[in-house]
């Protein structure tokens, strides 16, 4: 059975990293959410993909040069649709207080690849300890210093590294790191490292998977999790009945 995180939310459906699109993650029946974390001015965990609001906001500027406050009153929705004005950038304790309401397991990804956000582990390992959700949250990065940061600050983390395109050596430094998962996109499967991550016993976690023709190529069984943005149309899409299909009005109230 393959896993189903719904990247940024069910980021089709909604606007990507928002609470409205975790709230339709579980409606889609999603297995878990992935979520980008950045640091605020007053060094607040936020939940933003881009280092800058400009895209997926009415704002402009960096993440860590704006503060909790200016961050929260911006609309993170009408980019992607009026009706979703209301939307703003979730706090990470936000979505970790909804997250343990949940059973949805959750991926955090520390978003240290462009900016360095001095102390973001701590921050991030101490607020999944306050909600105690060690057990069901992973964090990943593609700025391995930051894998390695989080696990000197925590022996029990779970912990994935992020590859692109550079994978040579990457099931090595995931041993080495004690990482339970490497996650890379479909192409991945298809190198001598894909080999090396079986044999160890490493499960390997695709991105961004929409189609089944993502997964040309690739045999059954041999991938632990997808990262999708419409985790229900994707299950649909492979004959997987354990999702519906969901519609969603942005008019709609999502408890």
């Amino acid at each position: 059975m393959t896993t189903y995180y719904a990247h940024r939310g069910a980021s089709t459906m909604c606007p990507e990293n928002t609470m409205a699109a975790f709230r339709q993650a579980l409606r889609e029946k999603a297995d878990g959410i992935e979520i980008d974390v950045q640091l605020s001015k007053d060094g607040e965990a936020v939940v933003i993909h881009d280092e800058t609001v400009d895209r997926t906001t009415n704002g402009t500027g960096a993440v860590k040069d704006l503060t909790v406050l200016e961050l929260k009153q911006l609309d993170a929705g009408s980019w992607y649709n009026q009706a979703c004005k209301d939307e703003t950038i979730p706090l990470l304790e936000e979505v970790l207080k909804w997250i343990a309401r949940t059973d949805l397991m959750l991926n955090i990804e520390l978003k240290t690849d462009r900016e360095p956000y001095p102390g973001i582990e701590q921050v991030v390992i101490d607020a999944v300890k306050r909600h105690d959700l060690g057990e069901r949250v992973v964090l990943s990065s593609f700025n391995l210093e930051t894998l390695r940061r989080v696990r000197e600050i925590s022996s029990s983390a779970s912990i994935a590294v992020l590859v692109w395109d550079n994978v040579d050596g990457i099931v090595k430094c995931a041993r080495h790191l004690g990482a339970e998962a490497i996650h890379a996109r479909p192409g991945f499967m298809h190198t001598a490292e894909s080999l090396r991550a079986e044999a160890a016993g490493l499960p390997i976690r695709l991105y961004t998977v929409n189609e089944p023709e993502d997964l040309q190529g690739i045999a059954p069984g041999f991938v632990d999790a997808v990262f999708t943005d419409s985790p229900a149309r994707l299950r649909k899409a492979l004959g997987d009945t354990a999702g519906t299909e969901v519609s969603v009005s942005f008019m709609q109230n999502i408890p």
